[in-house]
């Protein structure tokens, strides 16, 4: 009955494998690349292994009977054969849709039971803020561009409730697509920074160039993308859902306490 985390050191595996434990999960094998380096908790086994190195993840599966799948499209298909060739039943993956549409059509075809977690914008995104926070003031293009950002604690709460699950059978097949709690337009986005770490911080609208201008140095080509990904929520707004509690049993993390508890990545 053992329980896979693939990426178990990455952004959101390692925190499956934080939950899992939390609810009692005692059967984890952690997949990761450096298990010298994971400090993962005692209990877990590590494996030593890469979803994009098939070729390392013999014996990976043995005993396996459900899996986080990290998201990682060029050999997730080749992954879920191994998977399902060894036995295992059952597939939480990190996907979603628009451009990550090839891969969660890959997950969904695999012959698994798999459930889908299609979250929209990370909070952990807003670190990128951090020099203009600190400076009090952040400077973007586009005021009433928003989203339903979520924080990755999130996104792994559910996949281990979905993971730890007695029956899953009314997941099976679905793809969820995972919002915080509230829709929040960029100036409300930093607002409620200003808010977890204890002192504001204001927008200031800049032209389109001159964000981009700003952006480059860090983003290269990327700045002209993320850009045109506001823009666009501008026309495509996100509304949020109850998803996360509904199936991890906890409320959705605001972004002011997302921000508090990362008070550090902003400085404070």
């Amino acid at each position: 009955m053992t329980i896979l985390v693939t990426g178990a050191t990455g952004n959101i595996g390692r925190k499956v494998v934080d939950e899992l434990v939390a609810r009692g999960v005692t059967d984890i094998r952690a997949l990761t690349t450096n298990p010298a380096k994971a400090a993962l908790p005692s209990r877990i086994e590590a494996f030593s292994g890469f979803i994009g190195k098939p070729e390392t993840l013999d014996g990976a599966f043995d005993g396996v009977t459900a899996m986080y799948l990290a998201p990682y499209e060029p050999t997730a298909e080749e992954v879920l054969r191994r998977a399902k060739d060894a036995g295992v039943e059952y597939v939480v993956a990190t996907s979603g849709s628009a451009h990550w549409q090839a891969l969660t059509d890959t997950i969904l075809a695999s012959g698994i039971d798999v459930t889908v977690l299609g979250p929209g914008e990370f909070m952990e995104n807003f670190a990128g803020w951090a020099g203009q926070v600190a400076a009090g003031v952040v400077r973007e293009p586009y005021p009433d561009a928003g989203s339903a950002p979520i924080s990755m604690d999130d996104i792994a709460a559910v996949a281990a409730a979905l993971l730890a699950a007695e029956d899953r059978s009314a997941h099976v097949g679905e793809v969820y697509e995972l919002t915080g709690p509230s829709f929040l337009t960029r100036v409300e986005m930093a607002a409620q920074i200003g808010e977890g770490i204890g002192r504001e911080v204001r927008f200031e609208q800049i032209s389109r160039e001159a964000a981009e201008a700003a952006l480059a140095a860090e983003m290269g080509d990327m700045a002209g993308w993320y850009l045109d990904l506001q823009d666009a929520s501008r026309r495509y707004r996100q509304e949020a859902n109850s998803l996360v509690e509904d199936l991890s049993g906890r409320p959705a993390t605001s972004l002011a306490q997302w921000a508090s508890k990362n008070r550090a990545a902003f400085g404070a």
